[in-house]
């Protein structure tokens, strides 16, 4: 609890890039690629209750839209495919059935991202709400045998900025023996050095692990939020539409 505590007051905001690291001569900042399209960025849709509900779209929406079977049983929902639109003084841009099939879709393309989030985003990311809540579940039971895997997890990414931490602890290669290793982490008072290993490790979890992954997740969850505004964007327009007709102004 005492490190937790030191930890909280270490940890201002959720500053990805800690003080001690860049104080190394090597250091150098990641491309902004990396620091901006990440699984954190992702973690905001992909682990909320309606990126859940879009999982089941390929079956509900299947069931209670494009079903006509069930119609009777939904007050005329079911089969609205069948319906065609009735023209106004303003005519909808998009007829109803093109709308249908644009939420539809997109929809699908939310359910199919959030499906791949949940597989391939790394567990530090899906299990915090950010850096430095992970930092403060985890400083506390981290043990020298942890961080000395995270430090080789860290040193595989980003072998540019090991040469801080090896200097600061030797112990956390793994050519020493664990209980050396064990035994400086108890003489480590402060506590800075784990919550340093414990950022880098996060960030390179969250920075590093499955690119090609987080560009699928990224691509799905853009066409399917912009497949999702068109409809609102035609309604919204054609309400405009017979506001000015009745104001005159058309």
């Amino acid at each position: 609890m005492k490190t937790a505590l030191y930890a909280s007051q270490k940890l201002k905001g959720d500053c990805v890039v800690d003080e001690t690291v860049k104080q190394d001569d090597d250091w150098q900042p990641e491309a902004w690629r990396k620091r901006t399209l990440n699984w954190h960025l992702l973690r905001g849709f992909g682990q909320s209750l309606p990126a859940s509900l879009t999982m089941s779209t390929p079956f509900i929406g299947y069931m209670i839209l494009y079903h006509s079977k069930i119609k009777d049983f939904l007050g005329g929902m079911g089969g609205l495919l069948e319906n065609p639109d009735q023209l106004s003084q303003c005519p909808p841009w998009i007829v109803f059935s093109m709308r249908l099939n644009l939420v539809y879709c997109g929809l699908l393309l939310l359910g199919i991202g959030t499906i791949a989030y949940r597989l391939f985003a790394p567990e530090v990311v899906k299990g915090s709400r950010s850096i430095s809540d992970y930092v403060l579940q985890s400083v506390d039971s981290v043990t020298a045998l942890n961080l000395r895997s995270m430090y080789v997890t860290i040193k595989s990414r980003r072998p540019q900025i090991v040469s801080s931490f090896i200097n600061r602890a030797p112990w956390l290669d793994r050519t020493k023996s664990l209980k050396t290793a064990s035994d400086a982490l108890k003489k480590n008072g402060d506590g800075q050095l784990t919550i340093d290993v414990l950022r880098a490790f996060y960030n390179v979890k969250n920075r590093h692990s499955n690119r090609s992954a987080v560009y699928f997740v990224l691509l799905f969850y853009s066409f399917g939020f912009l497949l999702l505004a068109i409809p609102g964007l035609a309604f919204t327009s054609r309400v405009l539409c017979m506001i000015g007709s009745d104001l005159g102004v058309f």
